[in-house]
C-alpha cells in the first residue's frame, strides 16, 4: 500500500515538473501565432522571409556554435585520450585541476580572457567567442571518463597490431565510444548556442552579436515577432535532443561511472 502511495505521489509530481517545464514553451508557441485578427502566420513570415536579418544572425549563430563543437571535440579527445590512456607525472593533479575549472562560473573568466583577446587582437571578432570556449574542461571530463570504459585488453591487440597512438585514437578509442563524443559535441554545442555575456564582453558593434543575444533587441512592440525568434533559437536546440537522446543520455552515464 505504501509502494502504490509512493508512485502515486511521484507520478503527481513528474507530472507537475513536466507541466512546469512545458508551459512557458507552449506559451511562446502558441502567444507567438496570435494577432488582433486571431491565428496569423504573419510573425514566422517576417523573421523566415519577410526580415533576412533574422536567418542570418541564425546562421552565424549555427556556424559559431558548430565550430566550437567541432573545435572543443578535436581537443578534447586528443586531451581525454591523453589522461586516460598514458601515465605521466602530474596527471592525476592536473585532471584534478581541470575539474575545479569546470565549476567556475564563466564570469570569473570574462576578465582574462578579454586581456589576451585584446592582446591577441580578435577583440570584436567572431575568433572571440569561439576560441574560448574551444578550450572549456567539460569535453575532456567527459572522453577521459569514456575512454576509461574500453577494456585494457583491446587498446593492447591494437598495438599489437602495430597502431601508434592517433591510430589507435581514430580506429578504436572514438568508434568504441560514440555516444561520449556526441555528448561532449552537444554540450559544448548548446554552450556556444546559449551564450550571452560573452558576446556582450568581447563585441563592440550588436550588429555582430549571435542570435541568442540579439533578441533583445527586436522591437518590443513586435511581441509576436520576439515570440517566433524565441521558437527559431528553440529549433537546433529541440532537433538535436530528440534526434540524439539516447546517446547524450549514456555519454552523461559514463561521466558519472568512471
Amino acid at each position: 500500500m505504501k509502494h502504490t502511495a509512493f508512485q502515486v505521489v511521484s507520478a503527481l509530481f513528474a507530472i507537475l515538473l513536466a507541466i512546469a517545464s512545458l508551459g512557458p514553451f507552449c506559451y511562446v508557441l502558441l502567444r507567438s501565432f496570435a494577432s488582433w485578427e486571431g491565428v496569423s502566420f504573419q510573425p514566422y513570415y517576417q523573421v523566415f522571409w519577410g526580415q533576412s536579418q533574422y536567418l542570418i544572425r541564425f546562421w552565424k549563430s549555427l556556424g559559431m556554435s558548430c565550430c566550437v563543437g567541432v573545435g572543443q571535440l578535436a581537443i578534447s579527445a586528443l586531451a581525454g585520450f591523453g589522461f586516460a590512456r598514458y601515465r605521466f607525472k602530474g596527471r592525476n593533479t592536473v585532471f584534478f585541476l581541470l575539474t575545479i575549472l569546470m565549476v567556475l562560473p564563466v564570469q570569473v573568466t570574462l576578465v582574462p580572457n578579454y586581456i589576451m583577446l585584446n592582446q591577441l587582437g580578435l577583440l570584436d571578432t567572431y575568433a572571440a567567442l569561439i576560441l574560448p570556449l574551444i578550450f572549456v574542461p567539460l569535453g575532456t571530463f567527459i572522453l577521459r571518463q569514456s575512454f576509461l570504459s574500453i577494456p585494457d585488453s583491446v587498446m593492447d591487440a591494437a598495438m599489437l597490431d602495430g597502431c601508434g597512438a592517433l591510430k589507435i585514437l581514430w580506429r578504436v578509442a572514438i568508434p568504441m565510444n560514440l555516444s561520449g563524443m556526441v555528448c561532449a559535441f552537444l554540450l559544448s554545442f548548446l554552450d556556444a548556442w546559449n551564450m550571452v555575456e560573452q558576446p556582450i564582453a568581447y563585441l563592440r558593434e550588436a550588429n555582430r552579436y549571435p542570435i541568442s543575444v540579439a533578441l533583445v533587441y527586436v522591437t518590443p512592440s513586435d511581441t509576436a515577432i520576439q515570440l517566433a525568434c524565441c521558437v527559431l533559437v528553440a529549433l537546433p536546440c529541440l532537433f538535436l535532443f530528440t534526434f540524439f537522446n539516447r546517446e547524450l543520455v549514456e555519454g552523461i552515464t559514463l561521466a558519472e561511472v568512471k
